[in-house]
């Protein structure tokens, strides 16, 4: 019985896409995917957090290329005492000024380790808009794929209810069965269950796409275009592999090491002792005498001469190099993942669009025919109908794979090819 249902559902529905029957449209916002991109860019907080980091480093960087500041100091001597200096007649007062010297280089090396992670920051935002691109043509490709299901289901649906009373009608006149009748009676129903199902995937869809445009309320969302083929020749592997190279990820970690490796510098050049030079003048009270004084200091490194945070700083860049060279492995195994469902799903989808589809539909209309003249039976309507069904639904879940694969490609290695993707 439950065969028996499944071929009542896809019959009808096959039935619902020959006459063409769609379901009106949502009152929706409705954009294209660059649109839908463009909005991500500009209200996506991860892209926002991306640009404030930036912000932050170039701050830091202004900060390091910052001289010490001088210090000034006020000493008194001789006050408060007893006998003659019981008072502030004998006061000696010195007033002078110190600054630090910072030696071995460590100002260079303050400013190009902050460069250097500001470089960090900007490659880190460009991964992070590369990878919202691919999120947001992953969910507006799907929300294509549910709005054209919904479609379908709510046309199944409503094509039944038509078709009920005619069944009902050629029961009544002993020219089909009762089974065939409460075979329309439960494919209704679960028609109108299907509806339910893609109205409820086509709201995820939606909400998937408005929380990367970082909005939390439902709103209804349209995708504005055809679930097609994306119009793209596809490079050879080697010139992708090529590409990936650029990858901002792999560039942001190849810049890590180099940020790592001003860190072991400038942790070397505080191993050097700074020197502290001061000038100042003494007014000697009592005498009423005034004189200079200059002074310089410098520590002993006798025990701590940084050596732990130069080992440490050591190890930080051999972990920042091996994680450079796993980044690369994992993005290499990603495009070529990618590529190989690219290149399948597409040439399927091209084939089941191209022959398949149109040799079902010419199929299931002909027995449709025949069926209506008495030349078929039901089995054979329903044969013909479900191998029609069953090629689109193959076909749209080919053609979304492909576009979702070309999303990626997009992602890992930039575009190779212009406006193939509406």
């Amino acid at each position: 019985m439950k065969c028996f249902d499944r071929h009542w559902r896809r019959a009808l529905l096959g039935i619902c896409l020959s006459a063409g029957l769609v379901s009106p449209a949502l009152s929706a916002e409705s954009v294209t995917l660059n649109e839908a991109i463009e909005k991500a860019l500009s209200q996506n907080a991860n892209v926002r957090i991306a640009d404030e980091t930036i912000e932050e480093r170039a701050a830091k960087t202004r900060q390091a290329s910052l001289l010490p500041n001088p210090e000034v100091g006020v000493e008194v001597e001789n006050i408060l005492g007893s006998g003659p200096y019981a008072g502030t007649d004998e006061a000696d007062v010195t007033v002078g000024l110190s600054q630090l010297i910072e030696t071995g280089g460590k100002r260079g090396n303050r400013i190009e380790a902050s460069r250097l992670a500001e470089t960090v920051a900007t490659a880190e935002r460009e991964a992070v808009e590369r990878r919202l691109r691919e999120r947001v043509a992953h969910a507006f490709n799907r929300l294509l794929a549910a709005q054209l299901d919904m479609e379908l289901a709510n046309a199944a649906a409503a094509r039944i209810r038509d078709l009920v009373p005619a069944l009902r009608e050629r029961f009544e006149r002993g020219a089909s069965s009762e089974a065939d009748l409460n075979r329309g009676l439960l494919a209704l129903d679960l028609a109108e269950i299907e509806a339910q199902t893609m109205q409820r995937e086509q709201r995820f869809a939606e909400q998937t796409l408005l929380a990367l445009w970082s909005e939390a309320v439902y709103r209804p969302v349209r995708a504005k275009g055809a679930l097609d083929i994306p119009d793209a020749a596809l490079p050879a592997f080697s010139e992708l592999l090529s590409r990936l190279d650029h990858h901002p990820s792999i560039r942001g970690a190849r810049q890590v090491v180099g940020q790592r490796r001003a860190a072991f510098d400038l942790e070397k050049s505080n191993a050097s002792p700074d020197v502290t030079l001061g000038a100042g003048a003494r007014r000697f009270t009592g005498t009423d005498e005034s004189a200079f004084l200059f002074s310089v200091s410098i520590p002993l490194t006798v025990f701590d001469r940084n050596q732990g945070n130069i080992d440490a700083a050591a190890s930080q860049v051999v972990q920042a190099d091996l994680d450079a060279q796993q980044m690369r492995v994992e993005l290499v195994r990603e495009l070529q993942e990618v590529y190989a469902t690219y290149s399948s799903r597409c040439s399927e989808a091209a084939r089941l669009s191209r022959s398949v589809i149109p040799a079902s539909e010419k199929t299931a209309a002909e027995i449709e025919e025949g069926y209506l003249r008495g030349r078929f039976g039901v089995l054979d309507l329903l044969g013909a109908q479900e191998t029609m069904i069953d090629a689109r639904l193959q076909a749209t879940e080919a053609i979304l794979a492909c576009r979702n694969a070309y999303a990626s490609l997009d992602s890992l290695t930039g575009p190779f090819a212009e406006g193939e993707l509406k």
